[in-house]
Parts: structure tokens; sequence; C-alpha cells
């Protein structure tokens, strides 16, 4: 699919649309791109500008980009899909490679990440690099696929609680659900996996008509980097890589997990405010799971309806909740408030934070969904998973309900070639949160062993998400830094973000 680089002069009109987090897109000036015949060079690209509005930094302003990609890159004359971009252009003439940014998720919006509190991390790279913010295949402004209709009742019933056996039923029954409806709509969910848009990535580097570029994932965006990288090696000046997912990571370790919990004991023990809620945050958790396994609870949600019937709560949802809450610092420093009060009888908070987990478990999207699965683990992986969740205080949940449910659903694979480690002499900085329950260190310390020119900056009581952003002054610095092709030093920053959230007045 040859043409050449070319960029959009006339008027038009292009309206923002929503993403899969409900979130706004940026604000666009109205331009038409004007696109050309296609000759030898490279893929077709066209340009337009565009205004890219942060939250709290002001409009700045950018180019929107297009380009063609095969749905299948195995067949590169079938059916096509359209993706785009927005490119920050560097503030200063540079030589450094443009430095695409990969988001997380799977299923997040490049365009939309640079527009809350992580621009002035982006801002930085921008004064040495153009950044590229791609929106990946069925994510933002790259064509999603449409939602998956709501279910005709409600899938959770609230007359028991449930188990890990039943509850996976139940996922596995919506899920196969969604994906009829969508096959029924001509979806092809076969195009998202990440070696698709690993290939994606190549193909924008040569519509920017550039030997190499460099990677910046976030999350799913790293296990995406590292697709890129070993699809094509050659193509790849430097990587930064955020709370790292490996080839073989989807699957999480569940006594990883329990290690996070360990140290969420010792902050909770020394912690003046947490210890006014719990003085041991481990045997309240343990008390609490033994007490919910024999005698459910039945809690009424704050605005139920008075005929409602109340939910019932068991152990498996104060597993999934915990498993939840541990991610994020923002919500991990509320572990101890929330078993403090559970051990002292007060569910409430217990309850809404279940409620929480259940709805969102009951939403698939088809672009994270087809993902994930495609990724899979590693039979070794797998294996592994399976023994540490027999001993592991959160058991089924921390990979609920990923282990089996892809089965019997008709969704690729990619197989144990693609999760196999990778060997690299690119040079790399890994960026890890010690409090990450996602993407933990030993994710990126397991992946660095094949890397024999990487750094890795650990920053101390981080969790998941922002906290690897904006956390410390230094992480700006430093990964600006580093995409300028300077070295930089890895090591740990220390950070100060658990702490209980003071109550707002009049709540």
């Amino acid at each position: 699919m040859p043409t050449k680089f070319i960029r959009s002069t006339g008027p038009g009109d292009t309206a923002p649309r929503a993403i899969v987090n409900g979130l706004l897109l940026a604000l666009i000036i109205p331009v038409a791109p004007i696109l050309a015949q296609p000759t030898a060079a490279h893929p077709v690209l066209a340009l337009e500008p565009f205004t890219l509005a942060t939250r709290a930094h002001g409009e700045v302003q950018a180019e929107l980009g297009s380009f063609s990609v095969p749905r299948h890159h195995d067949d590169p004359t079938g059916p096509a899909m359209m993706l785009r971009f927005v490119r920050l252009k560097a503030t200063r003439p540079t030589t450094a490679p443009p430095v695409v940014y990969l988001a997380g998720g799977p299923g997040g919006s490049g365009i939309e990440a640079a527009r809350g509190v992580r621009w002035p991390v982006f801002n930085a790279v921008r004064q040495h690099a153009d950044v590229i913010l791609l929106d990946q295949r069925g994510t933002g402004r790259s064509e999603p696929p449409p939602p998956c209709p709501s279910p005709p009742q409600p899938i959770w019933p609230v007359d028991r609680a449930l188990g890990p056996a039943e509850a996976a039923a139940i996922m596995k029954a919506e899920a196969a659900r969604c994906v009829n409806a969508w096959r029924k709509q001509g979806v092809d969910l076969a195009a998202y996996t990440t070696i698709q848009s690993a290939h994606d990535v190549d193909l924008l580097r040569q519509a920017l008509g550039v030997p190499q570029i460099s990677l910046w994932g976030m999350s799913y965006g790293t296990h995406l980097a590292l697709a890129v990288l070993r699809a094509h090696p050659a193509t790849v000046a430097r990587m930064v890589l955020m709370g790292t997912e490996g080839p073989d990571h989807t699957l999480k370790t569940p006594l990883e997990a329990d290690r996070l919990i360990d140290r969420l004991h010792r902050w909770a023990g020394r912690d003046q405010a947490a210890q006014v809620h719990t003085q041991d945050l481990r045997f309240v958790l343990r008390r609490a799971l033994v007490r919910l396994e024999s005698a459910p609870l039945q809690v009424r949600l704050p605005g139920a309806p008075a005929e409602a019937a109340p939910m019932q709560l068991g152990a498996f949802d104060l597993q999934l909740v915990v498993a939840a809450m541990i991610g994020r610092t923002q919500t991990s420093s509320l572990l101890p408030v929330m078993l403090g009060a559970l051990h002292r009888g007060d569910a409430s908070l217990f309850a809404q934070f279940a409620w929480q987990v259940r709805s969102q478990l009951s939403r698939f999207s088809a672009m994270p969904l087809v993902m994930d699965v495609a990724s899979g683990a590693s039979l070794a992986r797998r294996a592994a998973v399976l023994r540490e969740q027999e001993q592991s205080v959160l058991g089924e949940a921390l990979n609920f309900p990923w282990l089996t449910l892809g089965e019997d659903l008709g969704l690729p694979d990619l197989g144990d070639g693609f999760r196999a480690p990778i060997n690299s002499d690119v040079p790399a900085l890994f960026v890890s949160g010690t409090m990450d329950g996602r993407t933990p260190p030993a994710n990126a310390r397991e992946v660095m062993r094949g890397f024999r020119n990487a750094r890795h900056l650990t920053l101390d009581q981080a969790g998941h998400d922002d906290d690897l952003w904006i956390s410390s002054a230094t992480i700006a610095q430093r990964v600006s830094r580093f995409f300028a092709g300077e070295s930089v030093r890895g090591g740990t920053l220390r950070t100060k973000l658990l702490r209980i959230p003071t109550r707002p007045q009049g709540s």
C-alpha cells in the first residue's frame, strides 16, 4: 500500500469522538486532509493542523495524522483500517528519532493520555524529539469496534455469594454473548492482536519517512513495544518502558501480589493515620476472608430502591476487591480504612467497592478482550500461576477471569514464540513502582535479563498509572534526556505516595 508523505491544507469539518473510557478527545481545528495518489515509497499519510486541549496546561498546537494499514498484515491487499495519531513537533532543532507513545490498557488512547496530568512529561520529551501519540488499532480515533450490546438482564445474581467457579462461568457466558454479537455485526476479531499492532507501528515509521523510531510504552504499551522490537529490531533506536508487561506477563503472579500486601501491612503498621483504622492489616484481611467464607454478608447499597434485594457478598468478593485495589496507591491507601471498618462490622465501603468491581467485570470491549486472550500465557507461566494461587491470600482473584476466559471463544492465540524472552542491544530505560500491583518491578527485572544496555529506575511507594509519571520531577528529566540520546542513571527515587485520604468537609 505505497504512497508518498503529504500534508493537508484545505478547510473541512471533523468532530471529536469519545474513547473507551468515555472521556472526550482533544478539541481540533477543523481542516480536511488532501490525499494523494500512492507512489512506491511509503504508506499513505495525511497531516492536518490540530489543537491538543490539555486539562490543566492550555492548548498546544500540533498535527493530526492518519494512515492506512492492512486489517491483516499477511494480506496486504485485503481490507484496510485507518489509524490516527497526534504529532507534537520538537520545540528545538533535533536529530533524535521520533518518539512513538504506546498507551496502556489494552484499549487506552495515546492522544487522550497526553491531555491530563502526564502532560509535563510529554512536554519535556518534545524538547528533544517529535512525540507521536498513536491511537492503536481499535482505540480512540482509530476505528474502535462497536460496544457489546447490553445484556437483557443483570448478569450477577444478588441472592447468593459467588465462588470462583460460578463467577467464571458467568463471565465466560457473557464474553461468548459479546463475541457472538460482534461477529453478527461483521467485526473481524482476529484483527486485534498485539502482533498486528506491532506491524502497524512499523508502517507508521515508514509513513514518517525515518529509518528508526524510539518507543515509549506504558503498561500494556510496553507489551506492544517489546513486540515491535522483536518483529522489527533494526528500526528501534531507544525504548522507555513504564510499568513493564513482558511478552509472557499477561497473567500476574499471585505471590508477587502477596508480597505487595506485606509491604502495605508494614506501611500501615508505621503510619499513624493508618493505625487508627487497623493495627494489623494482614490479620484483619485473613480473618475477614474466613468469616465471609462461612457467613456471607447481606448488604443494601446506598441509594438502592427499598424493594431491591440486598446484595450477598462472600470471600471471593473481598479477594476481587483487594486485587483491584492494590494496583494503585490511590486505592491501596484505602485498604486499612475498608478492612478496619469491615473488622468492626461496617461493610458499607467494602460493598461499594464490590459493586464497582462487579460492574467493571460485566463490561467487555472487543479490542482489549481479544488482545489479552491472544497474548495469553505460556504453559510454564500458567503452571506457575496455578501453583501460586493455591498459596496466595487472593487465590484466583488476581487473574480473574483470564485463566479460562478465552476457552471456546474461537479467538486467536499468538503462541509461545510470541511469549518467549527477548534479547536486544537497544538502549532501554525501565521505570517501575514498588507498590505497583499490575506491573511490579519483578517484571522489569525479568525482561531486563535479555537487554545488554538497560537501566532500571525504581520509584519507592509508587503504584500503577500516574504514579509512574508524576511522583517525582526527576522522572520527566531522565526520560527526556534518555530520548535525547544521553546516558541516564537508574537506581531508586524516594516518594511519599501512600497516605490515608482526608475526608472532605460535609461528606
